[in-house]
């Protein structure tokens, strides 16, 4: 989390493996597809590239350049980390593999000071979405809906619905400041499910877990 009155926050990344790792580090706005050379965001993220032992660690350093950003809402962006194996030596055959991180940013106005009652202020509801059946075939599909009317974004490890009796999984995700998400159940269908309820597993700014249940109006 940034708060907007800090001038610059720190991330620590540490290589808990065996070899050494070059990483590369780019802040994006969501559209993950774009080069890092083309993504334009009101932060400067140093160093871009660094080298980290095995065992060791190296700190990022993420200053905000003042451009004017919503201050009645969080924003969000993406820090991400870009880790490359070093290269084996010459003769050794090695299939080398590159995994890129993507952790959430949120920037939040100093004023923002009641997060922790955001996930107890969502409604939630059952709805029907346009998808695809057997043989990609459209077909009516049965999701739950959440409205956010805080200004914080929230994010779910997971989201279930329990209907008749039983619990159908709709996966993660996050709904944003004063907006709506869908989530699909793709084993249920479509109808009337009387005393529906969501279960859904909310992500702290630490990264603690919790879950919350309520209602579906359907």
């Amino acid at each position: 989390m940034f708060p907007s009155d800090a001038r610059e926050v720190t991330v620590r990344l540490n290589n808990t493996g065996s070899e050494p790792v070059l990483v590369q580090n780019w802040l994006d706005d969501g559209q993950a597809d774009v080069p890092p050379e083309k993504v334009k965001v009101p932060f400067v993220l140093s160093p871009a590239v660094s080298r980290v032992e095995p065992s060791k660690g190296a700190v990022l350093r993420i200053v905000y350049t003042r451009e004017p950003l919503p201050d009645d809402r969080e924003t969000v962006f993406w820090l991400n980390v870009l880790e490359v194996p070093s290269k084996k030596e010459a003769g050794e055959n090695a299939l080398l593999f590159a995994f890129r991180s993507r952790i959430k940013v949120f920037f939040r106005p100093v004023q923002l000071t009641d997060v922790d009652a955001a996930p107890g202020k969502l409604a939630w509801k059952l709805a029907t979405v346009d998808g695809q059946g057997p043989g990609g075939k459209a077909a009516k599909q049965l999701a739950v809906e959440v409205s956010n009317p805080t200004p914080y974004y929230v994010s779910f490890g997971r989201v279930d619905a329990r209907l008749d009796g039983k619990f159908v999984s709709a996966g993660g995700g996050m709904v944003a400041p004063l907006g709506k998400e869908t989530f699909v159940l793709p084993e249920a269908k479509p109808g009337n499910h009387p005393g529906a309820l969501v279960r859904y597993e909310v992500i702290n700014d630490y990264g603690g877990r919790y879950t919350e249940e309520k209602a579906l109006a359907n």
